[in-house]
């Protein structure tokens, strides 16, 4: 098979994944592993994957509201309200256990109403710490590792440390895939475009993940040669609370720029969740929290999200960058005004755009997109 075809036949099966709604879904799930549902990367993937489980990571959808008004405030984020919209549609019926994590208010009442459905065979609520400075966080921190293990396998297999070890070998080469992926789209503008990227981070969170890491080394060793556009797109750095959607990328690109690195919730802050191979795998789990700021959610210290934000927008060269917050956030809109002026500070302008019904919002949005581009291209 040549590299032309095996790059397209890669790039289709990551996009028809990527794009299942969640009905179609279960026919394309692996039967010998169970469907579980988590939100965060504050899960830890490495032992539901060693217990025998299919990390399933619910990503919100363009979902008309019907059911989820009744149970829910209006000033909910569209991921938790489309969340339950789902669930309560029995779109999810084919999970059969669901994890959450404790961050903000929104999902901690999410997780009580999700309860008190009773749809879900499962339901485990994962306590991570909110204040990461503190001594007892990490004591905390790995003893809620070694309670979801024993969760895990009472309801669905043994955690063997082989088994541990190798979900996190597995996890982390896939990490090491996706950074080689962000490091090309960097320095060789145009070899993957934004849609296919968007496509390539989301079907990662839907599907085996064995399966997934072969399709990523598939399309690493197929990328073609000599199709790197001239660089001429702004290169720009997204930030935010949104995973990775195809219809947000393409925008920025038809705009007449990049993503050349992101700070999303599924995105680059998967990749800082590399874990250490040559230590007891629960405490490996428990360090890599304190490594690097994840969320707005978490505390330690005024300076860890700016500082974050900082190198990772010089590093990657960007020009600009665009913060795509889903409308409701509490927790990222406190953070971003420091953000805004940090950036501003190192001559990076920045633009805001707030979400609620994704469905509805790609209008308003690809204007204002627009309008930031032409201000940051040069005359």
């Amino acid at each position: 098979m040549d590299k032309d075809h095996s790059y397209h036949r890669v790039l289709n099966e990551f996009e028809e994944i990527s794009s299942l709604q969640y009905q179609e879904i279960p026919s394309r799930l692996p039967e010998n592993r169970v469907p579980i549902g988590f939100f965060c990367p504050y899960i830890p993937e490495e032992l539901l994957h060693a217990a025998g489980a299919l990390p399933f990571r619910l990503m919100g959808s363009p979902v008309k509201l019907s059911h989820s008004p009744a149970h829910l405030p209006p000033g909910c984020c569209h991921f938790v309200k489309s969340s339950l919209e789902s669930l309560l549609r029995g779109e999810l019926d084919f999970l059969k256990g669901i994890v959450f994590s404790q961050t903000c208010d929104a999902m901690q009442g999410l997780s009580d109403i999700w309860g008190f459905q009773r749809r879900a065979p499962l339901l485990f609520n994962f306590m991570t710490p909110t204040h990461l400075n503190s001594e007892t966080a990490r004591p905390f921190l790995k003893g809620e590792m070694e309670r979801f293990k024993k969760f895990l396998e009472t309801h669905l297999g043994e955690v063997t440390p082989q088994n541990l070890a190798a979900a996190i070998r597995l996890f982390n080469r896939t990490r090491e895939k996706i950074g080689e992926i962000y490091e090309l789209r960097r320095t060789s503008p145009g070899r993957i475009p934004e849609a296919h990227f968007a496509h390539i981070i989301r079907a990662g969170y839907l599907m085996d993940r064995s399966r997934y890491l072969e399709l990523l080394k598939d399309l690493i060793n197929s990328l073609p040669h000599g199709e790197a556009r001239e660089d001429s797109l702004v290169p720009l750095y997204l930030a935010g609370n949104m995973v990775h959607s195809a219809a947000y990328f393409s925008l920025i690109e038809e705009a007449g720029a990049r993503v050349v690195s992101d700070n999303l919730c599924g995105g680059s802050r998967f990749l800082r969740l590399m874990t250490r191979e040559d230590i007891d795998s629960i405490d490996a789990l428990t360090e890599r929290y304190f490594s690097s700021f994840l969320c707005p959610t978490k505390h330690r210290g005024a300076r860890a999200p700016i500082d974050v934000l900082l190198k990772e927008a010089e590093d990657s060269g960007a020009k600009g960058a665009v913060f795509l917050f889903y409308k409701y956030c509490e927790p990222h809109y406190f953070d971003y005004p420091d953000l805004k002026n940090a950036l501003e500070a190192k001559g990076i302008p920045s633009l805001l755009l707030e979400v609620d019904d994704p469905a509805t919002s790609q209008g308003q949005l690809k204007i204002r997109i627009q309008a930031f581009v032409e201000m940051l291209s040069p005359l």
